[in-house]
């Protein structure tokens, strides 16, 4: 018989371990495996992936209830039915799927609100640029027709790998090729007939909980770096650190 995996797995950690204990089991392991230190650099690499994965998970509140969710199935269903499914790998370290079992839900529809085509799986294509836009950004989930929990802040580089993971774990409504878009791409998103109502320089119908400043993937070009965000508060584009911390919105198309 063969043990269900899970990111707790993954890091050795018990499955209410506080965010300080999956930091150092994390970094810990890190060490322990590091390619620059592997004999096998292929695996070492395979290890560090599912390391970070399951760090990311686990430090995410949306995503480490969904993993739950998802444990929590699985053992029921292993307990009816008397068997395990999911294996050991050689390594000892197995990455388990990202999502809990869904039930079926009814097909998405489309609104049109401004110059978007609205849909109830939480996504919007502008008519104007053909792009098709998250509704939430990353750390917010999308449920039902509302937006709920908080924008994730990241710094620029780790906002530009963010959608690396993403994809990985399955992408958004049926689309694996999501990621951030450039400063032009985001500017088309700043709405001015929005913002003098005293909301965000955003249509608000569309995006729902829009956080204040969101990364583009355009570096500044001119003296002192920096990348470029929008200011959803002001409605303006600006260039800072990249160290700062951000929000991201993800695009495709």
């Amino acid at each position: 018989m063969t043990k269900l995996r899970t990111h707790y797995d993954n890091l050795k950690v018990t499955r209410n371990a506080p965010d300080i204990v999956i930091r150092a089991a994390h970094k810990a392991l890190l060490q322990m495996h590091h390619p620059d230190k592997a004999t096998d650099k292929v695996t070492a690499e395979r290890i560090t992936r599912i390391l970070n994965d399951a760090r990311d998970a686990l430090l995410d509140p949306v995503r480490r209830k969904q993993h739950d969710d998802w444990i929590k199935g699985q053992e029921h269903y292993h307990r009816k039915n008397q068997g395990h499914s999911s294996a050991y790998s050689a390594d000892g370290y197995e990455p388990p799927p990202e999502k809990p079992p869904q039930e079926t839900e009814a097909p998405a529809t489309e609104q049109a609100i401004g110059k978007y085509l609205a849909s109830t799986n939480g996504t919007a294509t502008d008519t104007e640029t053909q792009l098709m836009w998250c509704r939430f950004a990353l750390g917010q989930t999308w449920r039902g027709l509302d937006v709920q929990g908080e924008a994730k802040a990241y710094t620029w580089q780790d906002a530009l790998n963010a959608p690396q993971t993403f994809n990985r774990n399955g992408g958004y409504a049926g689309h694996t090729d999501w990621r951030i878009p450039d400063i032009n791409e985001l500017k088309t998103l700043l709405d001015r007939q929005s913002g003098a109502t005293g909301a965000h320089f955003i249509d608000s119908q569309v995006f729902l909980k829009n956080p204040h400043w969101v990364w583009s993937s355009s570096a500044y070009a001119g003296y002192g770096g920096g990348s470029w965000f929008v200011n959803f508060s002001v409605g303006i584009a600006i260039n800072e650190s990249q160290n700062f911390h951000r929000a991201v919105r993800l695009v495709r198309g």
